[in-house]
């Protein structure tokens, strides 16, 4: 089993601050016990829009100056990532939320109970083809990122506010047709693996929780690949990291090990994925930003999945 040395921990840490974003820096040095998370809120409001939303490259591939759902995603993810929960007292913690959740439940138009992660005005700025505002990629996202949002509302917001009320019941209504999906997409799996995990902090809905957990393991025995260097294709890490399975163990602690002897020699990780097509130059610096992000990514599943020394 590969660890994470300290070595490589530290010399990590020294060029993070060479090569990420002030917003990786933060979430790496909270991550890593260097820095207190609240600091991640300050980095957040930089990239929070007058409407709520988030926008400028929030998530690197996007360089949309306006709002879009993804991208607030994109920052409640990063809030999960350093456990925020309803719980947080810091008044930036309550505005960053408020305004976003505005923005979500008041702003954006639902449809069949599905946000669309996209915004037209993606299309005038440099994007990856994942963020072209099409019918195509609505119907490749389907259900994602709008389970995770779901739960990240609850997580995020005292049982009494409204937008819980009104995420709990768009989790009721959304779950009968998860559960009659056939096949899902890796970014659905990841969003309702994220959902389950927000509903097992929370503790709410066990019924549903198990049938969730049940229809992602299924999926999961489709679609589980060691393929790493294909980022199109389902890995275990992110999609099974919450649901306290054995059932592919193998497969897990081969990813793990690769993670672990694939951080390239200036020290961090590089960044596989692609714009998927060759329209806009900011593709070279969104990959030069990628290398903190990824970082960041990855030291959080080897921290989770206890590979860290």
């Amino acid at each position: 089993m590969k660890l994470l040395t300290k070595a490589m921990q530290e010399d990590m840490a020294r060029q993070m601050v060479n090569k990420a974003r002030d917003v990786d820096m933060c979430m790496f040095n909270a991550l890593d016990g260097t820095m207190e998370k609240e600091y991640l809120l300050d980095c957040l409001m930089f990239y929070q829009a007058k409407d709520g939303g988030f926008q400028g490259g929030l998530h690197i591939d996007n360089y949309n100056t306006n709002s879009s759902v993804y991208q607030v995603y994109e920052a409640f993810r990063l809030l999960d990532m350093l456990d925020f929960d309803s719980s947080c007292t810091h008044e930036l913690f309550d505005r960053v939320i408020s305004k976003a959740c505005n923005y979500l439940y008041n702003r954006c138009q639902l449809e069949d109970n599905k946000w669309n992660p996209n915004v037209k005005s993606n299309n005038d700025f440099a994007h990856s083809i994942l963020f072209t505002y099409n019918d195509e990629n609505k119907k490749l996202f389907g259900y994602h990122p709008t389970a995770a949002i779901l739960g990240y509302t609850l997580l995020f917001n005292k049982p009494t506010k409204a937008y819980y009320k009104k995420a709990l019941k768009m989790i009721e209504e959304i779950l009968p047709k998860f559960y009659q999906k056939e096949s899902l997409s890796k970014y659905e799996a990841i969003s309702f693996g994220s959902l389950y995990n927000s509903l097992k902090k929370l503790n709410l809905l066990e019924e549903d929780r198990n049938k969730i957990k049940e229809k992602l393991l299924e999926n999961a025995k489709k679609n589980i690949s060691t393929n790493y260097e294909n980022p199109d294709l389902l890995h275990p890490l992110e999609a099974l990291l919450y649901l306290d399975t054995d059932e592919f163990k193998d497969e897990i602690n081969d990813n793990l090990d690769y993670l672990v002897s694939s951080v390239k020699s200036f020290g961090l990780w590089d960044h596989i994925g692609t714009w998927g097509h060759n329209i806009y130059p900011e593709e070279d610096s969104a990959m030069i930003k990628w290398i903190g992000a990824e970082t960041v990514n990855n030291y959080y599943l080897l921290k989770k999945y206890g590979r860290i020394e």
